[in-house]
Formats: C-alpha cells, structure tokens, sequence
C-alpha cells in the first residue's frame, strides 16, 4: 500500500454519511459461495492482466495469501512472467508456500544478475530449507548501491520470522533511505521487538498523517487486544479519513465492528478534493475504496458481500477489483486444501 498524503474534508463529510448508511441483508450461503468463486475468478484474471504488471504482481499475492496452495498453478506460471517486479511476487508466493516444485526456477534466477529477484530467491531458497546463502542478505540489506535492493531486504527478514534479524535491522535504521528505516522498523515490530512496536504505537498516535496509517497498517498485523484503545480513538477523531478506515481494519481484526458503516460507505467513496493531496483524483478514488475493502474484510461481516460484489463486478479499476475480491474471500473463507475446488463456509456457519 502506497504511503501518500492523506483526504481530510472529503473524510469529514464520509464520517456524517456513516452514520445515515443501512447496513444491508447478508446474501444466504449458496449466494455468498457463489460471489466467493466470483472472486476467485477475478484473482485469475489480475494474475493475467495484459496492462500493468503491478496488477499482476498485487494479484499473486492476494491470491497465494487467501488460497494458499491452490494458488500454486497460476503463481508458478507467473515465475516466467517478463517483467521482474512480477517474477518477484511469483517468487516470494512459492518461497512462502513452501514450493519444493519451484526450487529449480529459483536457482536460475538467484544468479541472474537482477539484485532485487536475488533478494525475493535468497528468501524463497531459505523457506524451502535451503540456507546456503542466506548469508549474503546482511550485507545487501547493510551495503547493496541500490535502495530498492535495500527495502526488499528489509522486508523479506521481517518475513522469514526470525528474531535473530532484529539486531541487524536495527542497523538498518541508520539508513538514508525513510523507506529502509520504515520497512526495518515494521520487520522488527513483526519480530516481536518491544521497541518497535513502541515507536510505531507513538506514529499511530502523534505522526504526521501518512505516518499514522503506516503505523497503524503495521501494527493491525500484530492482532494487539492493548492496542484497541488507540484504534478506536483513531476512527472516531482520526484527522484523515485514510487514517479512519487504517483503524477500523485494525479494530476488525481484534473483532471490533465499530468501522462497519465508515468503510461501507466509504466503499462508494467518488469526491476527491482536487488540490488536497499530490495524487491525481482517480488515484484518491481507488485508495479510498481499496482501504474501504480492506477493513470490511478484516471487520467480517458477510452484509458488506452485497457492497464488495459491486466493486468487485465494475471493471473500471482492477486494484479495486483485487480489494475487493480479497475481502470477499477473507469474509467467505476458503479451504486452503481443497485445490481446484475451493471449499469454505461463512463465519459462523
């Protein structure tokens, strides 16, 4: 998700509507199956787009995330896609599975000469049991010429779950780059450091407006019941409405509904203010409604299905369509194991 400069009089206005939003019926259960395989269907689609390989690469990752080995055909034929920044996806989608099948691909590329599919191979290599270089990722994180080199790892160690990286990402907080020192700092708070988990709790509460959702995203992830205080606090007086819809994403995942009728309207969010932000308001649009979708997801009501299938059917913003599929799928459920068949129950079914 992109750290940008957030919406304020727009949310102001979002927060009035909420309040006014009818929460509709939830579809019975054949309906909401139905609307998951839909869903399905449109991260096979997203790992196909023809247009942009960010839409690709967003696509594999929402889909190794909910369908887990399932998703395993379509991530291994992306391992040959022709743009790398989708090859990396690929790449970290199989490491994280675990896929023994794509140990060869991985080695092919670990020396290939691209530095960043070097770092997603080294991580794979080591998820797959393989730890022979794992070595090399201190020194790239510490010394590599080039910055995106250095973000990744910082961002793969945090993935690989390993405590004893903490020490050497805090090193990396020294770095020049704010992207370095913000992702070493999430990596470090997903390892269980007491103090990064403190400074991203001070951001939530005191940074600057990007720096509260960061925080905030980061820190969701942590599934914290001590943080509850904070989010709440945040999705009533938050400044921004990014901020407002960070925190009941946040909220949803310690199974708070209280955001429910924010990001249900805010799903539907289509007045940018032009002038507000750097972003253009097609941009504003689609970060709005991709925040909307994400907290509806993590909040789990199945009322939001009928909100989420019409994103997910207007074809007019395919980042959208990712968003909004992902949340389907995370309110559905799906059965990881049930590969081609796609099995799940609705919450509480």
């Amino acid at each position: 998700m992109k750290r940008r400069r957030l919406l304020t009089l727009a949310g102001m206005t979002l927060l009035s509507v909420a309040g006014c939003i009818t929460v509709p019926k939830a579809p019975d259960p054949s309906e909401a199956r139905a609307l998951r395989d839909r869903a399905v269907d449109a991260l096979k689609r997203a790992i196909r787009f023809e247009h942009a390989g960010q839409v690709r690469a967003l696509g594999i990752e929402v889909m190794q995330s909910r369908l887990g080995e399932a998703s395993l055909p379509w991530i291994r034929n992306a391992l040959h896609d022709p743009e790398p920044g989708v090859q990396f996806a690929a790449i970290l989608g199989v490491g994280t599975l675990q896929d023994q099948r794509s140990a060869h691909r991985i080695l092919t590329v670990l020396d290939s000469g691209d530095e960043n599919l070097r770092v997603a191979a080294l991580y794979a290599l080591h998820r797959l049991g393989d730890t022979r270089r794992s070595a090399e990722l201190p020194a790239l994180l510490l010394r590599a010429p080039s910055v995106d080199v250095r973000r990744n790892v910082a961002m793969v160690l945090g993935l690989l779950g390993e405590s004893k990286a903490v020490k050497l990402l805090a090193r990396a907080m020294k770095d020049e780059d704010d992207v370095v020192r913000q992702r070493a700092l999430e990596s470090m708070a997903m390892l269980g450091s007491d103090d990064a988990i403190r400074q991203l709790t001070f951001s939530a509460s005191s940074g600057l407006g990007s720096q509260r959702v960061w925080a905030i995203t980061t820190l969701d992830q942590l599934a914290m019941p001590s943080l509850e205080d904070t989010f709440r606090y945040k999705l009533v007086k938050g400044e921004y409405l990014d901020t407002r819809l960070a925190a009941a994403r946040a909220l949803g995942t310690l199974k708070n509904q209280e955001g429910l009728r924010l990001a249900l309207a805010s799903l539907e969010f289509n007045r940018p203010k032009p002038g507000m932000t750097r972003d253009s308001e097609e941009a504003q649009i689609r970060r709005v409604r991709q925040l909307a979708a994400n907290a509806l997801g993590a909040i789990g009501d199945a009322r939001a299905l009928p909100a989420l299938e019409r994103r997910l059917m207007d074809q007019a913003d395919p980042w959208v369509q990712i968003a909004a599929a992902d949340a389907i799928l995370e309110i559905v459920g799906v059965d990881r194991l049930a590969a081609g068949a796609f099995g799940g129950t609705l919450r509480g079914e």
